[in-house]
């Protein structure tokens, strides 16, 4: 059995998401201090203008991997796998 804690779980930062359901917001998500893409409570923005393009509505665990989902700002909610 493998066992999570919820702060592994939230921790998003040095991550690398790819687009695998519905209403992509992008193909691909790579988070982290020197990435394109920075988390700032349960907001995603771009690091070089401070433009939000997304808010986390779940992170789960599915078979044992993290599915990030992703609300865009038209309201839709794009699913991601952690890869």
């Amino acid at each position: 059995m493998n066992l999570q804690s919820c702060e592994n779980k939230y921790n998003l930062e040095n991550t690398f998401w790819k687009h695998c359901g519905d209403y992509p917001i992008s193909d691909v998500i790579v988070i982290g201090k020197e990435r394109a893409v920075y988390v700032r409570n349960d907001s995603i923005y771009f690091n070089k203008n401070d433009s939000l393009f997304g808010v986390i509505d779940t992170i789960e665990y599915y078979y044992g991997e993290r599915r990030l989902f992703v609300r865009d700002l038209k309201g839709n909610v794009g699913r991601y796998c952690e890869k």
